[in-house]
């Protein structure tokens, strides 16, 4: 699965997109998650927060990850978590 990963100007974040795009489970994603930090959904996004990162991620797949400007972190954290 390839991926796009841009910063996202003055925002000290980056936006991760998959390619092509999935339709995650979010209530999946958060159960997941749950060991790891601290998780927030409904039905449109999935707030995580742990001490490695701040993600928001969407079910289509994307994420934005606050607190990193280098795309290949992101990419690292964004496997590390999402799994993709």
């Amino acid at each position: 699965m390839a991926s796009q990963v841009v910063q996202l100007c003055g925002r000290d974040a980056v936006q991760v997109r998959v390619y092509p795009p999935v339709t995650l489970s979010l209530p999946a994603l958060a159960q997941r998650l749950l060991g790891s930090g601290r998780v927030r959904y409904n039905a449109y996004v999935l707030g995580f927060q742990s001490d490695a990162c701040e993600m928001t991620v969407f079910p289509d797949g994307r994420a934005i990850i606050k607190g990193v400007t280098d795309p290949a972190a992101a990419r690292a954290l964004y496997a590390r978590y999402i799994g993709m």
